[in-house]
């Protein structure tokens, strides 16, 4: 089914609705008739009156002919080249034609039936769902300006009273005590494990990402081998954890706690 056809269907257009473009200062009309078809078209001329063009009245064969266009683009490209002598032109329809009711490009229009029926599939898809997005953000950020505006002229005409509605504070993120930072990750080998400690609400530096891609997790095997002698770590000291930037008892009591929860955890498991 024809573009046209799908809004007028949709209620979005309506029979007798005037759609309009322009053209190099030449603005041209025309009606939407029954089925979706465009007749009853009009240009002006600039500095000029519009006048009514592809309304002569004809017959074929005895019959009444009156000339309509089944699509915009059929309809700009022959306003174009018939009216204006212009050739070879890419004029975009669909987003230069507009609805004069709505004063809105008929491309809107349409992509607006397209969110109601939800038709499209895959990157179409994803467009109309981004862009409802964009226009519910745009319309929470004009809610957000008109009560501040509000509160602000209230706050200035009152200044005595109290304000008639709770004033939000943002919120802030609490941040738990004792929180983890850091989290780790074990990589096994045949001469055991190693453990690898990142931190969880920062990203891998660029040049860290590009070491690993290059050199792949069997480098940490590697550097194993080159260890003679096992590595022994004193015993961890109670005191205060400094995350930022944590410091070696910090990173040594860490690990004390992962390693104990995780003995815990698997014995606990074993038996269940």
């Amino acid at each position: 089914m024809r573009r046209l056809q799908q809004l007028l269907q949709a209620r979005i257009i309506f029979t007798s609705d005037v759609l309009y473009f322009t053209f190099k200062k030449h603005v041209f009309t025309g009606k939407i008739a029954q089925g979706g078809l465009i007749w009853r078209c009009t240009w002006q001329k600039p500095g000029e009156q519009s006048n009514p063009i592809f309304q002569a009245r004809n017959a074929i064969q005895q019959q009444p002919y009156v000339r309509t266009f089944e699509s915009l683009t059929d309809w700009t490209e022959t306003c174009i080249q018939e009216c204006l002598d212009e050739y070879h032109t890419r004029y975009s329809s669909w987003k230069r034609v507009r609805h004069q009711r709505t004063d809105q490009p008929m491309e809107v229009l349409f992509k607006h039936l397209q969110r109601r029926q939800m038709t499209p599939h895959g990157q179409e898809r994803n467009v109309l769902l981004f862009e409802q997005i964009a226009a519910q953000q745009q319309h929470i950020e004009t809610l957000k300006e008109t009560l501040s505006a509000w509160s602000s002229w209230f706050h200035e005409k009152f200044p005595d009273k109290p304000f008639p509605v709770a004033e939000e504070s943002p919120a802030e993120e609490s941040v738990e005590s004792g929180a983890t930072s850091a989290q780790p990750f074990v990589l096994t080998s045949e001469r055991g494990q190693y453990m690898v400690l990142h931190r969880v609400n920062e990203v891998a530096p660029q040049e860290c990402v590009s070491w690993l891609k290059q050199n792949g997790p069997s480098s940490f095997q590697n550097m194993l081998k080159t260890i003679q002698e096992p590595v022994v770590f004193e015993p961890t000291v109670q005191g205060t954890n400094t995350s930022t930037p944590a410091d070696v008892q910090t990173s040594k009591r860490f690990l004390y706690d992962f390693f104990n929860e995780s003995s815990a955890a698997s014995s606990h498991g074993s038996r269940n």
